[in-house]
């Protein structure tokens, strides 16, 4: 049987969420069904991830951490003109979109791996209608990575018919020994009792450290024993670090900048948590905590409400709640059978929901559908 074949186009130049979800996907592809490259730019972060799975990289001259760009809109119609792909993949890559239907392509598909508040030009008429009748005909199917995010396509006018949802999977992140994890604490100054809660996240406004930051002064009055792990970098880390100065909390907080290997950290955490408010799909971060029994306390943004259920795997609180942020997390420490419940939750919901495998198997399935539908 010939093998379908098919070309993912990303156009980051840094390992984003975007990225570490098509590497999810790559590890996890039928080799035997399938005859996947990926177009990245040139030197590309995740190049070496790409090749590291065994695929072949075709490097790109234009469109780095662009949408979309003039100049790579004939680069990648010569692209798929000689590669001749059943299927072009794109993830937020316009001029690929537009290249993949210029040259012909008969499949191609786009992955919507946003959620954010839509602005109202393109929710109203005419930016709807023209927003739609674009989308609809440059992607053949749509890929949704939380219901939220199909939601956002179809109020700017996308067919629904075209958009499937698929929640991102993750592989598991790998326990690792007592020892490792005491050694880990000692590291940051963590003591063996402290209840460590962590957010990974880049320090963005819309991220809600600043809303965490003061619920985590009110946390601090009730329990002394606690550190909280800021993971990553972001525009805002500055402020951050002020806001917790001037709030008596900067003891309490620990900022780790960026890291490249978040398996230790996930290890001595005792609560994951979400504090978005302006853009969330469905959190890879969420369901790499649960694969390790993490439990969370989330906003009601975005995807988050499908990741966490009440209750279950993790507690929910308004958007922009310090107080309700704050109680959510003193009511998990205070409670170690609730702690304990939510932590077999998180596991429970991760190996039915969200593994990697089975993410990737739903996506196989559009790939089967539409090489049926083009004739392959």
């Amino acid at each position: 049987m010939t093998k379908i074949k098919i070309l993912h186009v990303l156009t980051d130049f840094n390992i984003g969420g975007a990225g570490i979800l098509l590497i999810n996907y790559l590890h996890c592809f039928d080799r035997e069904k399938y005859d996947i490259a990926v177009c990245l730019p040139r030197n590309a972060a995740l190049k070496p991830q790409v090749e590291a799975e065994g695929y072949r990289v075709i490097e790109l001259e234009h469109g780095q951490d662009k949408s979309f760009e003039m100049a790579a809109v004939p680069e990648f119609i010569k692209i798929f003109k000689a590669e001749k792909p059943d299927i072009v993949h794109t993830h937020s890559a316009f001029s690929a979109k537009l290249g993949a239907f210029l040259a012909g392509v008969k499949s191609r598909i786009y992955t919507r791996h946003c959620v954010f508040d839509m602005p109202k030009r393109l929710t109203t008429f005419p930016g709807k209608q023209i927003n739609g009748f674009i989308n609809n005909t440059l992607s053949t199917q749509i890929v949704a990575v939380a219901h939220a995010a199909m939601d956002n396509l179809t109020e700017t006018g996308v067919d629904a018919k075209k958009i499937t949802v698929i929640i991102n999977g993750v592989r598991p992140i790998p326990s690792v020994s007592d020892e490792e994890k005491a050694k880990m604490r000692e590291s940051l100054g963590i003591s063996e009792s402290t209840f460590v809660a962590g957010i990974p996240a880049r320090l963005e406004s819309y991220k809600g450290h600043s809303y965490l930051v003061e619920a985590i002064r009110e946390v601090a009055l009730k329990h002394d024993d606690v550190k909280f792990l800021f993971m990553g970098r972001g525009s805002e880390e500055e402020n951050l670090k002020t806001q917790a100065k001037e709030l008596g909390v900067d003891d309490k907080i620990i900022f780790t900048g960026f890291i490249s290997d978040l398996v230790p950290y996930y290890n001595i955490m005792d609560l994951n948590l979400n504090c978005s408010y302006g853009t969330e799909a469905s959190s890879m971060s969420l369901a790499e905590g649960m694969s390790l029994g993490v439990p969370a306390v989330v906003t009601t943004f975005g995807g988050n409400p499908y990741m966490v259920t009440e209750g279950v795997n993790g507690l929910l609180v308004p958007p922009k709640d310090s107080h309700a942020m704050a109680e959510a997390i003193i009511r998990v420490i205070d409670d170690k059978a609730l702690l304990e419940h939510l932590g077999r939750g998180a596991l429970e919901e991760y190996e039915k929901k969200f593994t990697a495998e089975a993410m990737t198997r739903s996506l196989e399935a559009i790939y089967d559908a539409e090489a049926a539908r083009i004739g392959r």
